[in-house]
C-alpha cells in the first residue's frame, strides 16, 4: 500500500496537555496526542456498531484477530499503521511555573486544580499507509469540530483549530469498520460509544470584557486569569460543573461520582468534558460533550445540561446554546451519527 505524508497545524484555543517530566508538560508529547486519538476513535467505531477493544485488557492479538482500533493504532505484535511526529512546537506554558491554578467555587473545600498546559501553535507530520493517514486526518478534523485532543478534557483542555493543506475528501464513516459480534457488543456495552455521547456548544458576546471576573469562585484568582483572558481563554469549566453537580444533580439519576468523576475514594475519570471559554472571530464560545451511559435517567441529565437558562445564569451572560442531538436525549443510531462528520 502506498506511503503518504501530510503536514498540518494545530492552534490551541484552550491549553494543551500531554504530560511530561515531573507532572509538567515540558513540551508537546506525541504519545499524549495519540492516546486521545485512540480513545475517540474507539468511541466512533463502537458508535457505528464496530468492534474496538479496551487496550488495557489486552484482548487483541495478531493470532486471535485485531479489532478495528488495534488494526490502526497497533497491538502486541502489530505495528501502528501511521507515525505522528511534532515537527515544530511553538507552544509555551499557559503561565509560568508549575503552580496549579485552584478555582474553588463557594462551598467547595478543594475545588478544581488546573495545571498550566501549553498554548500556541504546533505543526504535525502524519506518515503512513494512505488509508491510515486519511483516517487520522478525518479523526483530527472531527475532534477540532466537536471534541478535544490530548489529556484532561474534563478540565477543559485540548480545544484546537486545525489547518490542513487540503480538504478531507473521505469522511470517517466511509472507512471500513469490522462489525462486532453479539458477545463483543455485550462485552463493550460499558465502554465509550458515540451512540451515547452528546455534544453542546454555547456562544455568547458579553458586553463587559471582564465578564468572567464576577463569577463566584473566580475572584480569588483574578490576577492569574487576567493574562489568560487577554489571550482569549478563561478557565470557566469548574464554575459550570459546580453548578450542575452541586445545585441541579438529583440522586435518583445515579451515582454522581460515576458521571462527574472522583479524586477521593476510588479515583475515577468523569464522563463529561467542558472546555474553557475561548474567543473566536464571532465572540466567545464553550463546547462540551457528555457520555451518558450507565446513568439511571440519561434523558434527565441531558435535559439539565441542555437548559440554556443554567448556562446564562451561571456565566452571567445571555448566549445561544446548540446541542447535538437537538431535543430530548436518545442514543444516536449509526445513520444519525453520520451527520456529525
Amino acid at each position: 500500500m502506498p506511503i503518504t505524508t501530510t503536514e498540518l497545524t494545530l492552534t490551541t484555543l484552550t491549553p494543551l496537555w500531554t504530560g511530561g517530566i515531573d507532572g509538567a508538560t515540558d513540551r508537546i508529547h506525541e504519545t499524549g496526542l495519540i492516546g486521545s486519538l485512540r480513545w475517540w476513535y474507539e468511541a466512533i467505531v463502537r458508535g457505528f456498531g464496530g468492534w474496538a477493544c479496551d487496550p488495557s485488557q489486552h484482548l487483541c492479538s495478531v493470532e486471535q484477530g485485531l479489532c478495528t482500533a488495534c488494526q490502526l493504532f497497533g497491538a502486541t505484535g502489530w505495528r501502528r499503521r501511521f507515525r505522528l511526529l511534532v515537527i515544530n512546537d511553538q507552544t509555551t506554558p499557559a503561565w509560568q511555573g508549575n503552580q496549579l491554578l485552584n478555582i474553588r467555587p463557594p462551598g467547595r473545600s478543594r475545588g478544581w486544580f488546573l495545571p498550566p498546559g501549553r498554548v500556541g501553535k504546533l505543526s504535525l507530520r502524519v506518515t503512513g499507509e494512505e488509508t491510515a493517514v486519511a483516517t487520522i486526518l478525518a479523526l483530527l478534523q472531527f475532534l477540532a469540530r466537536w471534541g478535544s485532543i490530548g489529556a484532561k478534557p474534563q478540565l477543559g483542555y485540548g480545544v484546537v483549530n486545525l489547518t490542513l493543506p487540503a480538504p478531507i475528501e473521505a469522511p470517517l464513516p466511509a472507512l471500513s469498520v469490522s462489525k462486532s459480534s453479539p458477545a463483543q457488543q455485550q462485552q463493550s456495552q460499558n465502554w465509550p460509544s458515540l451512540q451515547h455521547i452528546g455534544f453542546l456548544r454555547y456562544r455568547f458576546q458579553p458586553s463587559n470584557p471582564a465578564w468572567w471576573s464576577k463569577r463566584a469562585g473566580m475572584e480569588r484568582v483574578i490576577t492569574q486569569i487576567r493574562p489568560l483572558a487577554a489571550r482569549g481563554m478563561v478557565p470557566i469549566a469548574p464554575i459550570l460543573k459546580n453548578r450542575w453537580r452541586f445545585q441541579h444533580w438529583q440522586k435518583e439519576w445515579g451515582d454522581e461520582r460515576l458521571f462527574w468523576g472522583s479524586v477521593s475514594h476510588e479515583r475515577r475519570r468523569g464522563q463529561m468534558g467542558v472546555s474553557w471559554a475561548y474567543q473566536t472571530d464571532a465572540g466567545w464560545e464553550i463546547r462540551g460533550w457528555a457520555w451518558l451511559a450507565g446513568l439511571r435517567q440519561p434523558a434527565a441529565v441531558w435535559k439539565m445540561l441542555a437548559t440554556p437558562a443554567i448556562w446564562d445564569e451561571t456565566l452571567g451572560v445571555t448566549g445561544e446554546l446548540t446541542t447535538f442531538p437537538n431535543g430530548p436525549w436518545q442514543p444516536w443510531p449509526p445513520a444519525t451519527i453520520n451527520t456529525l462528520f
